[in-house]
């Protein structure tokens, strides 16, 4: 019973030593790997990107749209404003999206595409049957 007791207070320091990282840590998978209804999904959304379709683009996005650019530069935008501040969110160098088979971590409906060149996030949810684009942050 006491080395029960000492194993699982070991385990409870060296799992608050980490910070809770194995219990906040997200799978990683690649496009091919993900629901076949987000395969399409964000076959369209690339394609969109790619070709600078804002309006369809926008059609893929759920509003209001959350950004962060910076600690304190960070808010929503109308669907107005996300057309209008597209070049903020997608930049004219749109290499990520032209990966054909990219690794997004995952958190149960929510898909993450990092591009490591600027520590952007593109944040995709499942809601309902539908996918969504619903953020796009940078990391300080």
């Amino acid at each position: 019973m006491k080395q029960i007791l000492v194993v699982t207070v070991l385990l409870f320091l060296m799992f608050a030593a980490s910070g809770g990282e194995a219990a906040s840590a997200q799978a990683s998978r690649r496009l091919t790997a993900m629901p076949k209804a987000f395969q399409v999904f964000y076959g369209k959304f690339r394609k969109a990107v790619i070709a600078g379709d804002k309006r369809t683009v926008a059609s893929l996005t759920r509003f209001p749209f959350d950004y962060g650019y910076d600690a304190g530069d960070e808010g929503t935008y109308s669907r107005a404003q996300f057309l209008k501040n597209f070049k903020e969110v997608f930049g004219t160098d749109r290499r990520l999206f032209a990966r054909t088979n990219p690794a997004f971590r995952v958190n149960g409906a929510s898909y993450d595409l990092e591009d490591n060149s600027d520590a952007s996030h593109y944040v995709f949810e499942k809601k309902g049957a539908r996918y969504q684009f619903t953020a796009y942050i940078v990391e300080p």
